[in-house]
């Protein structure tokens, strides 16, 4: 039996198609692992930053300092007080940033919006710290905080 141009032609487009549907399935198990990966990486990073957010915290004196400044009569000092709300506002920042595109299926900016609201009112003195900080912040961090806020009020 010999093989013609014709039938050399067909053999080769089929080894081709098996080629093509080989790399297209190595190409879509890639795929699937490299996002497998990505979600751990933000997963981890997600950790990493409460577990820093929570160091913060403990600091001395920053846990006094959110007490006393839900306190009536406050002998809280202004540095501590400022430090406590800029804990406050980093963290809000990023559960706003993580909510906003979308990496945290627990964080909705409705729910995040509800602790600012929180903030507003409980800590007596947050609302002179954002002031004098929010500058430091994206427009659209500042704006949805601005929109929360009044919300509470």
């Amino acid at each position: 039996m010999t093989l013609t141009i014709q039938d050399l032609g067909a053999l080769g487009e089929l080894l081709g198609s098996v080629a093509v549907l080989a790399t297209l399935v190595y190409l879509a198990m890639q795929t699937r692992q490299n996002t497998t990966a990505i979600a751990a990486q933000v997963e981890a990073a997600r950790t990493s930053s409460l577990m820093n957010l929570g160091l913060n915290l403990v600091q001395p004196g920053t846990v006094e300092a959110f007490v006393e400044d839900m306190a009536e009569e406050s002998t809280i000092n202004d540095f501590r007080r400022a430090v406590s709300c800029q804990l406050m506002l980093q963290n809000l920042e990023w559960q706003f940033d993580q909510a906003r595109r979308g990496v945290m299926p627990g964080f909705s900016a409705d729910r995040v919006g509800g602790t600012v609201g929180s903030y507003f009112t409980m800590f007596r003195s947050f609302g002179g710290i954002w002031e004098s900080q929010k500058t430091n912040y994206g427009p659209e961090f500042v704006e949805w905080v601005e929109e929360q806020r009044s919300k509470a009020a």
